[in-house]
């Protein structure tokens, strides 16, 4: 991409002096003109959020970059967005029936937990005591 068509954003301030400052910050990267420094497989990394551990990995092996799976596996939450298909961990609403969950715990709000939880059970939605606990007054 031109230097004159990349995505830039410009940031303004008042110095200590009173003198207006100005910067253009750039917000896209060419992770080419990073070839062969530390910061490389980051980058990499960071741009192909899509991908799986197991598949940076093969393509860190065909451009000769050493790292690790516990390396980029440390490194790889820090640019995936909370509700990333290939994301780690629990994932919230994962079924998508928390909002119906919500709506029945609100017709029994006398309940105890254990028995909300039950009921939910008997509605078809498989939740947790803590889950319930957590969620009850939403």
């Amino acid at each position: 991409m031109p230097e004159s068509r990349k995505p830039t954003q410009q940031l303004s301030w008042t110095d200590w002096r009173g003198k207006e400052v100005t910067r253009t910050i750039n917000l896209v990267i060419d992770v080419r003109d990073f070839v062969g420094t530390p910061g490389y497989a980051l980058l990499v990394v960071a741009a192909n959020t899509h991908l799986s551990v197991g598949e940076i990995i093969r393509y860190f092996w065909c451009v000769k970059v050493e790292r690790g799976r516990n390396w980029i596996s440390r490194r790889r939450w820090l640019f995936q967005v909370p509700d990333a298909l290939n994301a780690c961990g629990n994932r919230p609403n994962a079924d998508g029936k928390d909002a119906r969950a919500v709506e029945i715990m609100r017709m029994f709000p006398t309940l105890s937990v254990r028995d909300l939880t039950a009921v939910l059970k008997e509605n078809g939605i498989s939740r947790g005591r803590e889950w319930v606990r957590m969620h009850r007054c939403d």
